[in-house]
């Protein structure tokens, strides 16, 4: 690769080392900056005393639809008479020890539990497993082909090493309901689907940039079918090196995923539990995520009234709340539809959504809540009733106020709008009130709006209303916002004096209407905030919110002690106009639960955010 690269992009020098572990080593003391490891490597490396973390992973599928994880499969001889649960006695070839396809995953779902080397060397009649102590354990590398000292070596010098050394004949697959299928039927008949290949880095001092610079142009050059003279992506020489032959690209990983967040959390207690004698997790407590100190303070009180059930974590971004979930850091939090989106990307599911109060608050929905289909609020543009000549179109060069980054109300469905209308993600200066930096995200640039106020997190906050009384011409957000801050609803000193009568609604076909006409004027109707946990928590998340909203929610009966919907400022840890937690009938996904026209609103708006 170094021969063939410009030799005015960046350069590349490489260093050979005897293991993949030798070289997370390098890495560490700064004799190498990257190497490309197997998911299971991914997870070891991203430990103490080495602390790497992934910069780039390798994508397969397609590149319309690609792909970063692969799937782990058992091949058997065709002919042979045996299933997945009777592969005690047998011979067994791995890839590698610590590996995701050949190690983690089929041991794990063969022995769950015992010492891991020694239950595998009782349950198989002889095995080759590259990189075991031969010495410790010779029945690990009984069938190992290679000579001398290179039995069992965990490189290419043990010939049964890696993917290819694995697969050596005519074979059809093992399924985990003990039955079998051809090789190509590898997504039916599976034992897991674990991440992709990664390439890893120092955590800190990292290169990262340089590396992507470099493998995004060695892609663009010599990827899958762009050059004879050299294949980034193919080996002439031998089988996957540097990368998997069968990968088709190279994505970015997010500057702050490390490999707990990209393993995900199943796959990484998996490992955790392969790897050591941690018992499960207490299944009868929820880990509430709140979003910042004032949402920490009401989740407390909640938590000192719920008998036990509940526990408080923070974060100071919901970012960092949905990582914390995916990781198993925590174990529910509330999300507005553009972070669900993110969420449901991170492996994360609705629970239960949000059902709201009519807009003047009147009608209530009573015992009916739980089960009325959640339908969503209004999206708006509201101007100060003084500006009358500010219509939808007349926008541009004016000062914007957002909710913050990434929400429906706030960024995604009017900045979608204008990207549509404009194909530019150059949306303005940012001009910020209250210390919230959206240049931090990298989206603050320069061209539709004068100024905006588009804080980076916190959306429950109240600043993007109090943006358009002091600074701004036009905010973008629920349509209860203006409700809930004028004719005395808000005491702060900025809100008390406001009028609903002082503020009006933009409509898409250029005339305005009063605040109380959202149904008739409004940008889009969007799905309601929902609770999000993990696939393995959700049934008892929900179960511990029909239960903590019988006692707390609008009617519940211990309302006087602690009130769910109800805030010492605004919308903290769910909305205050919420009614009910309510299910979500059959909308359990984040592709089902938010809908295909958000889906296609966020596909827009996703040529604007970074990585």
């Amino acid at each position: 690769m170094n021969n063939v690269l410009s030799v005015d992009g960046p350069h590349v020098t490489c260093v050979k080392r005897t293991s993949y572990l030798e070289c997370i080593k390098a890495i560490v003391a700064n004799k190498a900056d990257a190497v490309t490891i197997d998911g299971g490597l991914v997870f070891e490396a991203g430990l103490a005393p080495y602390n790497l973390k992934p910069v780039v992973a390798e994508f397969y599928g397609s590149k319309d639809d690609p792909q970063t994880h692969h799937y782990v499969v058992a091949v058997v001889k065709k002919g042979s008479d045996f299933q997945l649960n009777q592969l005690q006695g047998k011979k067994s070839c791995h890839t590698g020890l610590g590996w995701s396809a050949g190690w983690n995953i089929p041991i794990g779902i063969l022995l769950p539990s015992d010492s891991v080397e020694k239950a595998a060397a009782k349950f198989f009649a002889g095995s080759c497993v590259p990189c075991v102590d031969q010495t410790a354990f010779p029945k690990l590398c009984q069938l190992c082909a290679g000579k001398g000292t290179d039995k069992c070596a965990c490189n290419s010098h043990e010939p049964y090493f890696g993917y290819s050394g694995a697969f050596k004949d005519e074979y059809e697959l093992l399924c985990r309901d003990n039955t079998r299928g051809s090789v190509d039927e590898y997504e039916r008949c599976h034992l897991a689907r674990v991440p992709s290949h990664a390439v890893v880095a120092r955590s800190m001092g990292g290169k990262e940039d340089l590396i992507w610079e470099l493998l995004n142009l060695a892609q663009e050059n010599f990827g899958k079918d762009k050059s004879a003279e050299f294949q980034l992506f193919g080996s002439p020489h031998g089988k996957d090196l540097l990368f998997t032959d069968a990968a088709l690209g190279f994505l970015r990983v997010p500057p702050k995923m490390d490999a707990k967040l990209y393993l995900g959390y199943e796959y990484f207690s998996a490992i955790q539990h392969l790897m050591s004698d941690l018992g499960a997790e207490d299944p009868q407590r929820v880990i509430w995520c709140a979003v910042g100190q004032h949402e920490k303070a009401k989740c407390d009180e909640w938590s000192a009234l719920s008998g036990g059930i509940l526990k408080c974590t923070a974060e100071e971004t919901t970012e960092g709340c949905i990582a914390a979930v995916a990781k198993g850091e925590a174990d529910a939090t509330s999300l507005d539809g553009g972070f669900i989106y993110t969420a449901g990307k991170c492996g994360l599911v609705p629970v239960l959504a949000e059902n709201y109060l009519s807009q003047d608050g009147k009608e209530q929905l009573g015992s009916k809540c739980v089960n009325t289909p959640v339908e969503g609020y209004y999206v708006v543009a509201v101007v100060k009733k003084s500006d009358a000549d500010l219509t939808w179109n007349s926008l541009r060069g004016k000062k914007s106020c957002h909710t913050a980054v990434g929400t429906s109300a706030g960024w995604n469905i009017p900045m979608g709008f204008i990207y549509n209308q404009t194909g530019s993600c150059k949306f303005g200066k940012c001009a910020l009130s209250g210390g919230a930096a959206a240049p931090s995200l990298g989206l603050c640039l320069y061209e539709f709006f004068s100024q905006n106020c588009a804080p980076g997190s916190d959306p429950a906050s109240s600043l993007c209303a109090l943006c358009l009384v002091e600074k701004g011409d036009v905010a973008f957000v629920k349509y209860t916002t203006v409700l809930q801050n004028t004719d005395g609803k808000n005491p702060e000193a900025w809100a008390k004096d406001l009028k609903q009568s002082d503020f009006q609604l933009l409509c898409l076909d250029g005339t305005r209407k009063p605040v109380t006409e959202a149904q008739s004027c409004h940008l889009a109707i969007v799905p309601s905030h929902a609770v999000v946990s993990r696939k393995d928590k959700a049934d008892f998340v929900r179960r511990m919110l029909f239960n903590q909203q019988e006692l707390f929610g609008r009617n519940g009966f211990e309302y006087m002690m602690f009130q769910l919907f109800k805030s010492s400022t605004k919308d903290l840890l769910f909305s205050d106009d919420t009614e009910c937690l309510a299910n979500l009938q059959d909308r359990t996904t984040y592709q089902k639960y938010l809908g295909p026209e958000y889906l296609r609103a966020i596909a827009n708006m996703r040529q604007c955010l970074p990585s």
